[in-house]
């Protein structure tokens, strides 16, 4: 969860500084087209024309265009979307109707796999939460001054006893289904 919200930052904080002075002087409109088109991003020629006014310089639209569907050629392929999908990433819907279909297909089949991968690292840390409240829990249930007192901490213990045991056999089931599916 932790990497992919820092990846969100970064890509916010790339799309506010869209390119660098010395990048619309280069005037690679081809080349920056080709990495957007490899990146899966819709076309950003508004965002760059924006930050190379300053500058005086206006992007090339048919060297940009160009390089653009050169670098979805690349991204369209069905071996991407699968790469694409099982990183858990958004499809932004860029793909020609004649390639869409291929990558659709492996993107769906990567990104199930992203997800059956989530649910067993998020079940893998709610067990070892349940594990630390049982213990927390133990811990009190000792220390307790009363028998109600008692009482109330061993139900407690128990209901974490009870979600650690569900989170287990859910768990099992779900490293069998990664298992059997393979990568």
């Amino acid at each position: 969860m932790k990497k992919l919200l820092l990846l969100a930052s970064l890509l916010l904080l790339g799309a506010c500084a869209a390119m660098s002075e010395a990048e619309c002087r280069t005037g690679d409109w081809y080349g920056v087209g080709e990495r957007d088109g490899r990146d899966g991003r819709g076309s950003r020629l508004g965002d760059y024309a924006e930050a190379c006014q300053k500058t005086n310089i206006l992007p090339d639209p048919a060297e940009y265009s160009r390089g653009r569907e050169r670098g979805l050629l690349v991204y369209c392929a069905p071996e991407n979307g699968y790469r694409v999908g099982r990183a858990g990433y958004s499809y932004g819907n860029v793909c020609a109707p004649e390639l869409q279909e291929g990558f659709l297909r492996e993107y769906n089949r990567g990104y199930a796999r992203y997800e059956l991968r989530r649910d067993i690292d998020n079940l893998e840390n709610d067990m070892v939460r349940y594990g630390r409240e049982i213990n927390r829990l133990s811990e009190l249930i000792g220390k307790a001054a009363t028998e109600d007192e008692r009482r109330k901490l061993r139900r407690e213990r128990d209901g974490y006893e009870r979600q650690r045991r569900d989170a287990k056999s859910t768990l099992i089931l779900l490293q069998a289904r990664w298992l059997a599916q393979g990568d």
